[in-house]
């Protein structure tokens, strides 16, 4: 039997004992009978009581607890970033709930629930799904992915990089080398980010002249080094003449570097790459990765410190896009 609207203190009642005790089995801190315990769990198990459920019992101090919601903790410029914001809220004496969500829109929206269950007193979306709208009352800080509604008002904030000016300079780059055939390799979301960069990077082709090819767009359903090792692979496998690749993640790209590995193929002699980010990862792989930067450290401290404002009462609606730096290595 499921009840999605059962209580702490429902529980209590079925079981004949007080919310106290319920919490302290739940808890497992506390003195209870063997008996008492006994009781609780069954009305638990009956009801299909669960976690998110009890986070609608618990009382923090709303001023000084942050949600961080991030698509991908394993991905580094995403842990980097919620990393960043995490030690700059500690620093102003805030704490910071990190939640990762897989890329599932279902578990977005479940975090989204449990945190304001919590009574938590801002939320920080990292690269956060563009459908979920603003929760009224919480200040929401929006990092790299900017959904359409954050215009609508105030109590809410951006925190970007011109990713048009981030594709234009990838493909720039890679045109520079003497690429004719360059392929582009974005994420398959719909997504403000990617449209941008795709479009930079056709302008970039516009400019030198070089033809716009709809079959050199791939997209990835995921972002990680396994993607961009079989993309990359799928790429090759075609009768294409391609000659230089833009990942529009630099993890795609050190994927796509263990393929040519093992195929013997050189780098850049051969195929000219080059990646977004400028993650650590991506000056310590052979060869080392050409990449275009996107300081993620101060979109973190640029993230803690707006939340933070928004939570003492700032309600002005900000935007801060930051430029985005190409950095020469051995990939191009």
């Amino acid at each position: 039997m499921k009840n999605e609207n059962i209580s702490i203190k429902e529980i209590a009642r079925l079981a004949g004992t007080s919310v106290a005790t319920v919490s302290r089995v739940i808890n497992q801190n506390g003195r209870f009978s063997k008996e008492t315990e006994k009781r609780v769990r069954e009305v638990i198990e009956k009801y299909n009581y669960r976690p998110n459920e009890l986070a609608r019992s618990l009382r923090v101090d709303k001023a000084q607890v942050v949600g961080v919601i991030v698509p991908d903790i394993t991905n580094e410029f995403f842990s980097y970033i919620a990393r960043k914001i995490e030690v700059d809220l500690l620093k102003q004496g805030y704490m910071a709930v990190i939640c990762d969500t897989n890329e599932s829109l279902e578990m977005e929206k479940q975090y989204i629930e449990t945190l304001k269950a919590m009574r938590i007193g801002g939320i920080i979306y990292v690269s956060g799904d563009q459908k979920i709208e603003p929760i009224k009352d919480i200040p929401a800080v929006y990092v790299d992915r900017k959904p359409e509604f954050v215009e609508e008002g105030q109590g809410s904030c951006f925190i970007g990089c011109d990713n048009y000016q981030g594709g234009y300079l990838a493909a720039e780059r890679l045109i520079k080398a003497g690429r004719k055939c360059i392929a582009v390799v974005l994420h398959a979301k719909t997504i403000a980010t990617q449209d941008k960069r795709l479009n930079g990077y056709r302008q970039a082709l516009h400019d030198y002249g070089i033809p716009y090819a709809e079959e050199l767009v791939y997209k990835v359903e995921h972002v990680g080094m396994e993607q961009g090792y079989q993309i990359t692979k799928r790429m090759l496998e075609s009768a294409n003449q391609t000659d230089g690749i833009f990942y529009s993640s630099d993890i795609l790209a050190i994927g796509a570097l263990q393929y040519f590995h093992e195929e013997n193929i050189k780098i850049p002699e051969e195929i000219s790459i080059i990646g977004i980010d400028d993650i650590p990862l991506s000056a310590r792989v052979v060869p080392a990765l050409t990449t275009v930067k996107q300081d993620y450290l101060k979109f973190g401290s640029l993230a803690a410190n707006a939340i933070i404002k928004m939570m003492k009462g700032d309600q002005e609606k900000r935007t801060y896009i930051l430029s985005m730096e190409l950095i020469e290595r051995e990939t191009v």
